[in-house]
């Protein structure tokens, strides 16, 4: 074969059709300014599109790149979000191009895909030490957008290792095996080898009598493994990557059982709902033969055995929640997939050991009538040990999520509150509660007034009023990225009067809802639990 016959036999196997980027331009979607895009979901509350009008942009671009996206609380979650996905009139300044970049990293940061693969796509300049074709042509292949991401991105003038790989596996997803092959040929001939990728291409096409274990830590990688159907590797899932875990859930292709501990991860950072780890949950257990292996599987097996006594039933579900206790993010996610067998329960004697804990687990689920029921342990015939500021302690972390009445709560935590201790945890908890604009009762100001805890982790006192300042002055994606900053993946940490400015910014914001779980995790009701 001539190389000029070589060449086109090469282009026509390699070749698709358009590119993410040619698609936007043919359908004039280019004329669409990014920043005015918003993928927030139906329902959801965005910020003011004039959120970047007050702020200045080099003050804007180190603390977009220097803001955290991993680890963060719900609460955290909940407003990085918010300011990532919500659309907002462009900055002014000349780092606007810059900033835009930022905040399409943030959201590939925080997983979310879709997104992200559209920002990135649209991008004038990379994120520094990042690719952006590669990261919106790699998350459209975790996706399963197969033919936007095998567009002319596989093109022979794309150069680098990670085209000369996507070639390969573009042609074995259209089942094109001798495309596959001379991609591999022609990347080997560019130094690129990789002998994983190679031999799951060729599992692919089903020449490979012993194939490898999949792998899911790129979109290249889900995409092959998934289309070879190659066995779960023996290590793991590794949890740095929550934007592929929840695109493993919406592969019904995938082993059961990978798809089960994908959504363990995909929920704790917050990417899929519970009902769709519930889903995947129940398939598991469809299956006759299938042996439970995590706490949760473990605690919902117990849960749904008939034959298990109450008290057996019980200690499973405890012993999965408190293995959650890790961070509120964990202790949410499984308070929430298992509410259902945690509803199923009944407070006896032998159950009213793990009350205060299924009490917190109830909050963490937006479960109040399961809450109250919990703190009914002091009614028991029974009942040892039962401590009444506990008890009282509960309805008051449930104010916070708008649960009862603040009044009356506030009030009968003061009469328990006898101890030094106690006074200082309820006088923490009724400053958190004015973070969320709850007033609390005048016994309960005077408790605040006498036995308040000395301060905690205090910043620069500018530095928490200069998040108000922003707020006020109409920067709320500034403010956003500073109270993120502030509170470190951990408010319990944070000194309460800190924490109240913050929340006041957050309510001139409008973001209620972020500042109530934030004050929610100021009490460290999900690291008590353990």
């Amino acid at each position: 074969m001539s190389s000029r016959s070589w060449l086109a036999a090469f282009a026509a196997a390699a070749t698709l059709c358009l590119s993410a980027n040619a698609q936007i331009e043919d359908s004039g979607l280019q004329m669409v300014d990014p920043w005015g895009m918003g993928f927030l979901e139906a329902g959801e509350p965005a910020l003011p599109a004039s959120m970047w009008r007050a702020s200045s942009t080099e003050t804007l671009l180190p603390m977009m790149r220097a803001v955290r996206t991993q680890g963060l609380t719900p609460g955290e979650r909940t407003l990085m979000r918010r300011m990532a996905l919500s659309p907002a009139t462009a900055p002014q300044g000349d780092q606007s191009p810059a900033l835009l970049a930022e905040r399409a990293r943030i959201l590939f940061e925080l997983g979310e895909a879709r997104p992200a693969a559209n920002l990135m796509a649209r991008l004038e300049i990379s994120p520094p030490g990042l690719d952006s074709d590669e990261i919106a042509t790699d998350l459209n292949l975790a996706l399963g957008n197969e033919a936007m991401a095998c567009a002319e991105n596989t093109s022979a003038l794309r150069e680098g290792a990670y085209w000369a790989k996507l070639r390969a596996v573009c042609a074995a997803l259209r089942d094109n095996t001798a495309g596959a092959e001379l991609a591999i040929e022609m990347a080997s001939s560019q130094g690129v080898n990789d002998s994983w990728l190679t031999s799951a291409v060729f599992a692919a096409s089903g020449d490979l009598p012993n194939p490898p274990r999949a792998k899911y830590d790129s979109g290249i990688a889900l995409a092959i493994s998934s289309k070879a159907g190659l066995a779960p590797p023996d290590t793991a899932l590794s949890p740095s990557r929550p934007d592929l875990a929840a695109a493993m859930v919406a592969r019904p292709g995938l082993p059961a059982a990978t798809r089960a501990e994908a959504a363990a991860i995909a929920a704790e950072a917050g990417l899929i709902d519970v009902a769709a780890w519930h889903q995947v949950l129940d398939t598991l257990f469809e299956n006759p033969e299938f042996e439970p292996r995590s706490k949760v599987e473990i605690a919902i097996a117990t849960a749904r055995n008939v034959a298990m006594p109450n008290d057996g039933r019980a200690d499973a579900i405890a012993d999965a929640l408190l293995d959650a206790a890790i961070n509120p993010a964990r202790f949410a996610a499984v308070s929430a997939v298992l509410a259902p067998e945690l509803a199923s329960l009944s407070l006896t004697n032998e159950t009213a050991k793990h009350a205060l804990l299924f009490a917190r687990a109830s909050i963490a689920a937006n479960d109040f009538e399961g809450m109250t029921l919990w703190t009914l342990v002091p009614s028991l015939d029974e009942a040892s040990q039962t401590d009444a500021f506990d008890f009282a302690y509960i309805h008051a972390l449930g104010v916070l999520s708008g649960s009862g009445d603040a009044a009356q709560i506030g009030e009968t935590l003061v009469a328990e509150a006898t101890r030094k201790d106690d006074r200082q945890a309820a006088a923490r908890l009724f400053a958190l509660w004015t973070m969320t604009g709850i007033t609390p009762p005048p016994a309960a100001r005077a408790l605040m007034t006498s036995d308040s805890e000395a301060p905690g982790k205090a910043i620069k006192p500018g530095a928490v009023l200069a998040i108000l300042a922003n707020a006020e002055a109409g920067a709320a994606g500034e403010a956003i990225l500073a109270s993120v900053a502030l509170i470190d993946g951990d408010p319990s940490k944070r000194d309460v009067a800190d924490l109240a400015l913050v929340g006041r910014a957050l309510n001139v914001i409008g973001a209620q809802d972020a500042a109530s779980a934030l004050a929610l995790e100021a009490t460290g009701y999900w690291n008590a639990a353990k």
